[in-house]
Formats: C-alpha cells, structure tokens, sequence
C-alpha cells in the first residue's frame, strides 16, 4: 500500500508544496504518528539535508510558521526544506527531480552532500538534473532525449557518449511505452 511503501521512498518534486503550518510540521510530513521522537527526527533530517542551521536563523526555528506553498520563504530556503522533508524517516530510496533548480552555491553544496552521505547509507538515489554538479556523484547515468531513454550505463561511458569520444559503449534501453 501506498502509505508502507512512503515511508521507504524520499520524494522531492520539481514543483515543490508546502503546506500551512510549521517548517517542522512540513518536514514529518504532518505525521501525527510519529510521537515523542518526531522532533528528533525532524532535526535528523534538517541535518542531514543540511538546513538545520538555515531553519535555525528563522524567527521561531522548526516552529517557524508558513502559510501555502511555503510562503514566508525564499525559493531556496522551500527547496530545503522540501529536501528535508524527502530524508525524513531515513528512506532506503530517494527520487529528486530538479532538486538544485532554486538553490544558491551553499544550497547547492549541502544538497550534493546530502545525496553523497545518503549513498554511504546505502540509499539509491534518482536525480533528474540538467545541471552537471550531480555527475561526480552518479554511478550510472542514463542519456534522454524527448522523453525517451536512449541509454543508460556506467557514468564514465555515458560521459564519453555525450563528449563523442571513445569508451565502452552503453547499453541502449529498450523503451516498451514505459515512462521514464
């Protein structure tokens, strides 16, 4: 069911929401559940996306109210949040489509450390970028084109496909009508 599988899978949209109430609210996902060890695990996982000392410098910290789609914040401070809010609960699988589209160098820096020490944790990370500064950290890329995989294999020969040179060649991805 879909609410077991959520708490395994880290999510973080292109188009983020936020919704009214707390930043620490946002991050536990609202999770009433979660008892006397929700505000420690709301301040893991500001940590461990590297917001904790951003969401400390708000008026009231995690008890920093915000209203719809996280207003009262910057674009960057919700993508942080929102980036927060995907490592709540410590998922063994994250999915971040854009996840530096809003971010600033320091932004930016904590989110690829992030992704970095979540992989040391054995987490399966999936990021849809168009910016490179995810490329060091990916073990395999997979080339699209329109939508459709053209092909997918270790970084190294993927890197060499889009430079044109020489290198192992990739494995082409048959595309079944599956979305990518």
């Amino acid at each position: 069911d879909s609410e077991r599988l959520g708490r395994h899978v880290g999510y973080l949209p292109q188009e983020v929401a936020l919704f009214a109430g707390t930043i620490g609210q946002n991050i536990s996902r609202f999770d009433s559940a979660a008892g006397e060890d929700a505000d420690a695990s709301i301040v893991a996982a500001a940590k461990a996306a590297g917001a904790h000392e951003m969401i400390l410098a708000l008026p009231r910290g995690y008890d920093t109210e915000i209203g719809a789609s996280g207003r009262g914040l910057s674009a960057g401070q919700v993508q942080r949040v929102a980036l927060a809010r995907a490592l709540y609960g410590d998922p063994v699988l994250l999915a971040l489509d854009e996840p530096n589209a809003h971010l600033d160098s320091e932004g930016e820096a904590a989110l690829l450390n992030a992704i970095k020490d979540a992989s040391a944790r054995g987490v399966c990370s999936i990021v849809v970028a168009h910016r490179t500064g995810f490329l060091n950290l990916a073990n395999k890329l997979m080339i699209a084109n329109q939508g459709r995989s053209e092909a997918y294999g270790p970084r190294d020969a993927m890197l060499a496909r889009l430079s044109g040179g020489a290198g192992p060649r990739p494995v082409a991805v048959p595309n079944e009508g599956s979305r990518t």
